[in-house]
């Protein structure tokens, strides 16, 4: 995006998200690297964002980016109503060069759009769009608000999805759209490799199988210790935090695994880099995403994978070496899901477990930059 000549320092731009650093997520790591990577290249940005918690101040600086958060209704985490952001927004959009919204499953883009429209400044969109709710109530919800979404996407002058799937995803249930596919990325291997400094491990004499994601019911963390009972030696690493917690200890308690599970919870980045590192394969049965953050995450570290045949992951497994992912059906039963986590394993020490060549996020940010110049012209 080119810079202003004039004195005046160049007009930012506003990345309008549900949540935000230090909250954890998805959504909320691609928009970090993002804003981070946009200011890196000296191009202005903002996030305007919910604080349902109400626990996080106003308005602040982080890594040298402005945050503005607003309260939601209720302190609601489900459609993020946050009428106050709203109204800011449409009062100051026109300071904004573009509007950036993401997560179309909430109504923050709406509020973008909306705000973007009455002050004649270009809307993009990235929509980290699964299609439909992951639980009734959120499938129910998603009735009344198709409409909206499919609003929403008619207002973007261009809509960034994150993988083919999701691509096809998004043309499949609002039309043609100007649609631009750029792939999420992933930090560079860390190197550090002693995840067992000060943890308490499992004991188990084998493999150690590693899962990393929110602690959500679509995730399938909670169908791993069924899987575990049948794979003797095996221990199970399992990275994230979630309402799902106390299903998966009741699984292991039931398969009679417990022993042989640790639940870490939220960890830095550096204990992150260290698991993908020292484990022996990573496996996720998430049923729905956008795109296959930590399968790419874990295949950087050189790691196997086991993941759900689901189209986000196979689009990771396309940038990938023939045999780095192993695709298990979505509703394979425990013993499938077994088999597929061997094979993974069996995969990687035939291969050497070599780190391959994978997507960046500093080639997203390039890759964001030239389409918000497309947009801006």
């Amino acid at each position: 995006m080119t810079t202003n000549p004039s004195s005046r320092p160049p007009r930012p731009v506003a990345i309008v998200t549900p949540l935000y650093d230090p909250a954890v997520g998805g959504v909320e790591r691609y928009v970090g690297h993002l804003a981070r990577g946009l200011l890196a290249r000296g191009i202005p940005v903002e996030i305007v964002t919910t604080d349902p918690g109400a626990d996080q101040p106003r308005a602040e600086i982080r890594d040298g980016v402005p945050v503005r958060r607003f309260p939601t209704v209720l302190g609601d985490r489900l459609v993020y109503p946050a009428p106050r952001l709203a109204r800011w927004l449409s009062r100051h959009a026109s300071a904004y060069r573009l509007i950036h919204g993401h997560n179309l499953h909430t109504l923050l883009p709406a509020m973008g759009a909306l705000a973007a429209r009455r002050a004649d400044v270009p809307f993009v969109l990235t929509g980290h769009w699964h299609g439909g709710g992951h639980t009734p109530a959120r499938q129910l919800l998603h009735v009344p608000y198709r409409p909206v979404a499919a609003w929403v996407a008619r207002q973007a002058a261009a809509i960034v999805a994150n993988s083919p799937s999701e691509a096809a995803q998004l043309t499949a249930d609002f039309g043609t759209l100007p649609v631009t596919v750029i792939t999420e990325g992933v930090e560079p291997p860390i190197t550090r490799t002693d995840p067992q400094d000060g943890v308490p491990l499992p004991t188990a004499d084998g493999p150690t199988i590693l899962s990393v994601g929110r602690l959500e019911h679509y995730k399938g963390a909670q169908r791993l210790p069924g899987a575990l009972a049948h794979l003797p030696g095996h221990r199970l690493v399992i990275v994230g935090d979630g309402p799902d917690r106390e299903a998966i200890l009741g699984a292991a308690d039931r398969h009679g695994v417990a022993d042989r599970v640790l639940l870490r919870g939220r960890v830095s980045d550096e204990e992150l880099g260290a698991w993908y590192r020292s484990a022996d394969a990573l496996v996720t049965l998430s049923r729905h995403e956008s795109f296959g953050l930590t399968v790419l995450e874990a295949a950087a570290a050189g790691l196997p994978v086991a993941a759900s045949d689901i189209g986000a992951h196979r689009d990771s497994a396309d940038l990938l070496p023939v045999g780095r992912v192993t695709l298990v059906p979505p509703d394979g039963d425990a013993a499938v899901i077994a088999q597929g986590i061997t094979t993974a394993i069996a995969e990687g020490r035939r291969d050497g477990k070599a780190a391959p060549v994978v997507p960046t996020w500093d080639q997203l940010v390039t890759q964001t930059v030239a389409l918000y110049e497309r947009v801006a012209q």
